[in-house]
Order: C-alpha cells, then structure tokens, then sequence
C-alpha cells in the first residue's frame, strides 16, 4: 500500500483497499490465472487508486473494476475465464451452502457452452453485469463509456447469447434463467461490498440474458 498524504486521504484509502480488495483479486485471478501475478497485479491497481485518489467517485461504483482492467491488460496475459469453469466455481459454491435452491448442472452447462461462442468484448462484457455483479451505471464506469452506450452493448451482447442458446438447442427461458451469482458468493464479499452493490440471490447465469438494465448506481 503507498504511503503519504494526511491522515483523511490515508483513512479513506484504507476502507477503499479493505472493502474492494477481495472482489478486485478475484477478478484479476479470474483473468490471470497465476496466483503470484495476480497478487502483483492486485497491489498495483491499489498503487494505481492511491495516486488518483481525488479522481475516484464516491460511491466508487465500477470505476476500480475499470482500473484493473486496464492494469490486466497491460500485463499481456489476460483471458476471459473459461465459462464453464465458472459454472463449476458456482456449483461448488451451492453445495456449500444447503439453504440454497438446486441448479440444474446441464442447463447452466448449456448456456456456458453457449457464452463460449461470443467474442471476448461480449463475455467482457456480460461478466462483468452478471458475474462481477455491475449494475449497468457502475458497467458504463467499468467502460469508460456512457450509461446510454453501455445499455447499447449489452442489449446486444444479451441478444446474441440468446440466439447462440437457442442454436445449442435451449431456450430463451434457459438464457435467462441463468443467474449472475449464487448466494454465498454474495455473503463471501462482506456486508461492506453488498452495501454499494446488490446482489441477485439465484443461480450463476440467469442475469446474462434478460437481466433488468438499471440506470442508477445500487
């Protein structure tokens, strides 16, 4: 963590640092995959964030997540996760947890299959919404695009998973039954993380489809 500025600066640093941190890795893991570059990759989007800290908004939105990805790819050894290697991350996570409903393992199998066929830029796209949990304002801040531009991609992005799930023979309903995360991926991040951003509460996927495009920042 840098050091410097007056207690005030430092002091909001530390509750941005202590309430983003697990999210901003698991996303760079995600991408990376390699444990040691993506706790390097981590410190230097905070690096990053501490020398903007007048720039960053309040509430912070999607613009750290905007931050990472821009250090993520400069690294030159970004991917997109694989979907279905979500899917397995997402059932691990219900079977933890028996409070929650069953998932239909072939059905969300179905619509993987069906993301993988997209391009990078609309699984980029449809993770961050409905993996990384974006609303679409805090999506557009992640962009670096307007609200208006970002509701355009992603109504396309959508469209197109639609059609690449009804070609793998599934449904619209199948589409957008998948849900963006279960519910103890959602309690994992804190109740500080949950705060500025809500969480959907079934399972992995069903936001990728049809899921209500919000203008506000949650």
């Amino acid at each position: 963590m840098a050091t410097g500025g007056d207690a005030s600066d430092q002091q909001r640093f530390a509750l941005i640092y202590q309430s983003n941190y697990a999210p901003i890795h698991a996303y760079v893991a995600r991408r990376l995959r390699d444990r040691d570059l993506s706790d390097d990759v981590t410190a230097e989007v905070f690096t990053v964030a501490w020398r903007r800290l007048d720039d960053i908004p309040s509430p912070i939105g999607g613009w750290l997540f905007g931050v990472a990805r821009h250090v993520v790819m400069a690294t030159n050894r970004a991917t997109v996760p694989d979907p279905l290697d979500l899917v397995e991350e997402a059932l691990a996570a219900r079977e933890a947890d028996p409070s929650a409903r069953a998932i239909d393992r072939a059905e969300l199998e179905r619509v993987a299959e069906a993301l993988r066929t997209l391009s990078e830029s609309d699984q980029e796209l449809l993770l961050l919404m409905a993996w990384e949990g974006l609303p679409l304002a805090q999506l557009a801040e992640a962009l670096e695009c307007s609200v208006a531009a970002a509701g355009v991609r992603l109504h396309r992005a959508r469209q197109r998973l639609r059609r690449a799930v009804d070609r793998a023979g599934g449904s619209p309903r199948d589409s957008s039954r998948t849900s963006s995360r279960g519910t103890s991926r959602s309690s994992s991040r804190g109740s500080s993380r949950s705060s500025s951003r809500g969480r959907s509460a079934s399972g992995p996927g069903a936001d990728l489809g049809t899921r209500r495009e919000r203008g506000g920042r949650s």
